[in-house]
């Protein structure tokens, strides 16, 4: 069973199915840097690729899908970017609920 790649947006937080460009480029690695632009809010994002999640089953045919704007050779990566994805996410939460209910 083929695996499926999904990206979660740190603006928006929505959930999208990676479409990969045919052929692959050969040096695609966890370590390449890719290419997103959210089709929710417009924002593009380059990531690592080993910080999209992986899936083994198949998503459900709601979900969107993206396509991969560019992929970059692979380079050394920070290593705290797993890190600094995560808290990018918390950071832009915290900023949405403290609009939301700002008295």
């Amino acid at each position: 069973m083929p695996s499926y790649d999904l990206y979660t947006c740190p603006s928006c937080e929505a959930h999208f199915r990676i479409i990969w460009p045919t052929p692959v480029p050969a040096y695609l690695q966890p370590c390449s840097k890719i290419k997103i632009a959210c089709p929710a809010c417009g924002e593009v994002t380059e990531l690592y690729a080993f910080l999209l999640d992986t899936i083994l089953q198949p998503p459900n045919p709601t979900i969107p899908s993206v396509q991969v704007e560019a992929i970059s050779p692979p380079a050394n990566p920070e290593p705290n970017a797993r890190q600094r994805w995560q808290l990018q996410m918390f950071l832009r939460r915290a900023a949405r609920f403290k609009a939301m209910y700002r008295n």
